[in-house]
């Protein structure tokens, strides 16, 4: 198979590693930027359109990251009549409806394994959860700079500042960390996987989201007196008029499988009739765990496997108004305003009386810290 690739960074150099290991693979056209690496056989650019349209591919591998251009990358290969691997969840989730839409209109496959886990192979396995059974929700920690992050506040007692700027050295957090600590990162992924779990459409901008940027020795210390760890988990779960999808801190036990997952790694967890509960853990980033989901989703479609992960795209709007569960709530500045939510005081903050998703989020943003407690 030839394969047109976009990007030649971190996780490019893994998949063509990785792929050139085996016969039957090569690369006419590598898009990347300069310096340009000497690849035998492979014409090297910096126009990555060029790339995705080159005659002499009838696949492509988007691994730009961002939306642009890999969207009109990724776009023109889908309309030239190439089949398309994608480890760009940013992409996906902004244009998920659309791109495979146009990759079913033109019969070829759209696949994207690496942008939700890395190199877990969670979109596959939900995607085979859903043939057989009703999908009832999905959640997990998606996120390893986060997961890192926290895991150095509990476990080295570390302030935020600390613990984001360790990360930093470690490679795992950006120059400009807001994707992770936002929660955006965890939101896109928690789309996609709704997306697939429930044949939906998912709007990011509709999933409510906190991050973790508040989070202070003070909470991990109330977490600790419930015998719990703070994580970031993204939940989604469908509901009778759409779907129900958020993301934000939480408590969650110590020696549950969310509490023992330390350091840059993920676990995400799905239920579903038949099946019941099943999780999957492992890397969620890195040169060879990506490269490897990028590579496997390329082996699929080489022996003709099916393209798409999901039969149905429609839009389901967001509901998390009827969500409701208890928080732990730790307001940053002094004062009354609280008093109709407090139940009772936990820490230097209080367990809440149960709450929408919807309201918390709104009440807390910018004003306090909070965190989803465990289901009694």
């Amino acid at each position: 198979m030839k394969i047109g690739l976009l990007g030649f960074g971190t996780v490019g150099k893994g998949c063509y590693d990785i792929l050139t290991e085996r016969e039957g693979f090569s690369f006419p056209a590598v898009a990347s930027l300069p310096p340009f690496p000497a690849l035998p056989g492979s014409r090297v650019t910096d126009d990555p359109l060029s790339v995705a349209t080159d005659p002499a591919s009838e696949l492509v591998i988007e691994l730009m990251g961002g939306l642009h251009p890999a969207y009109e990358c990724v776009r023109a290969a889908l309309e030239a009549g190439k089949h398309v691997v994608t480890a760009n969840k940013h992409l996906i989730a902004q244009y998920y409806e659309e791109l495979v839409t146009l990759a079913r209109e033109k019969g070829v496959c759209l696949r994207y394994s690496a942008a939700v886990g890395g190199g877990i192979p969670w979109l596959p396995a939900l995607s085979r959860a859903r043939r057989l059974s009703e999908v009832e929700k999905v959640w997990g920690i998606f996120n390893g700079t986060t997961n890192l992050i926290l895991d150095e506040m509990t476990e080295a007692g570390k302030s935020y500042a600390d613990a984001l700027q360790h990360a930093k050295e470690l490679g795992f957090a950006e120059a400009n960390p807001a994707a992770d600590v936002e929660g955006w990162d965890a939101r896109r992924k928690i789309c996609i996987s709704a997306n697939i779990a429930f044949g939906a459409a998912v709007r990011e901008e509709e999933v409510p989201t906190f991050g973790i940027t508040l989070a202070a020795p003070a909470d991990v210390s109330a977490a600790k007196e419930m015998g719990c760890v703070i994580k970031l988990i993204g939940r989604a779960a469908r509901t009778p008029d759409g779907v129900a999808a958020w993301v934000e801190p939480a408590f969650v036990p110590a020696a549950s499988k969310e509490g023992v997952v330390h350091g840059g790694d993920n676990v995400i967890s799905y239920r579903a009739g038949h099946v019941g509960e099943e999780s999957f853990f492992g890397p969620g980033a890195g040169r060879y765990p990506t490269g490897f989901a990028v590579a496997q989703d390329v082996l699929d479609i080489a022996a003709v496997r099916p393209g798409a992960y999901a039969d149905t795209v429609a839009h389901l709007p967001v509901r998390t108004e009827d969500v409701k569960q208890r928080y732990y709530c730790r307001p940053l500045r002094a004062g009354g305003g609280w008093d109709d939510l407090a139940e009772k005081p936990l820490g230097e903050g209080f367990v809440t009386r149960p709450v929408s998703v919807t309201e918390m989020h709104r009440r807390c943003r910018e004003q306090a810290f909070l965190a989803a407690l465990p289901e009694a």
